[in-house]
């Protein structure tokens, strides 16, 4: 029995260290590093590939390639290098890229992201960098950290009742539940807000429809004066 007790006690400071790295490493996230230079690629996978060092699953992972580059720039969804070169504003670009895509779908991603490179992109006006900074300053005083510290304490004392012999690994079943259930309704809620946005697309088919009804109204109009003559 009292080696059962320990048991638990070790599963319960290791789900606490766990959640305790993570948010260290989540916290300390910002975009003050990035170089003022222009970069070539190897040097921005290099560069990426440090950053996210320490969000990074298993150490094989490949967090942002070549290829995974190359695709979003022929998808416009990454306005594309200057001179093969990438600008402090390409690399804020991948990092959003990067955040967004572990919990969207890279059209979404696209349909988020398009308006704001679209005037923000370059922009000395209302930098990508102030916005972004912005973002990440308001999300340091969510006090996230405390919220999911509360939830694995809640985790902990809520099978207390339960005469199981796998008690830890229950607890463990209940904080990763519990943090999934918050995952999936605040995903839906991310869809359904991404799903009331502007479809950039439709904007652009729009305008050259109107284009193209203008250019004919002119061409007729044009063919009436010369019919008159």
């Amino acid at each position: 029995m009292p080696l059962a007790g320990i048991s638990e006690m070790e599963n319960i400071m290791n789900s606490e260290e766990i959640v305790k790295q993570v948010l260290q490493n989540v916290a300390n996230f910002n975009i003050d590093d990035i170089p003022n230079i222009d970069l070539y690629m190897d040097q921005v996978t290099t560069y990426l590939s440090d950053k996210f060092r320490a969000v990074k699953r298993h150490e094989d992972d490949k967090l942002m390639t070549k290829t995974m580059i190359n695709n979003y720039a022929k998808s416009r969804l990454l306005p594309s290098p200057e001179k093969k070169k990438y600008t402090k504003d390409h690399i804020m670009v991948l990092i959003l890229i990067y955040f967004y895509k572990n919990i969207l779908s890279i059209n979404d991603v696209t349909k988020l992201l398009t308006p704001l490179l679209d005037k923000h992109f370059h922009n000395d006006d209302i930098p990508l960098e102030e916005i972004i900074n912005t973002f990440l300053n308001y999300t340091h005083k969510c006090d996230l950290p405390n919220f999911i510290t509360k939830e694995t304490n809640e985790s902990v004392k809520i099978f207390d009742g339960m005469d199981i012999d796998d008690k830890d690994y229950i607890r463990t079943l209940g904080l990763i539940s519990m943090l999934s259930y918050d995952i999936f309704v605040k995903k839906i809620l991310i869809e359904k807000l991404i799903d009331s946005l502007p479809d950039s697309n439709s904007a652009e088919k729009e305008n050259e429809k109107d284009k193209k009804t203008k250019d004919k109204n002119k061409s007729e109009k044009k063919s009436d004066t010369n019919e008159d003559k």
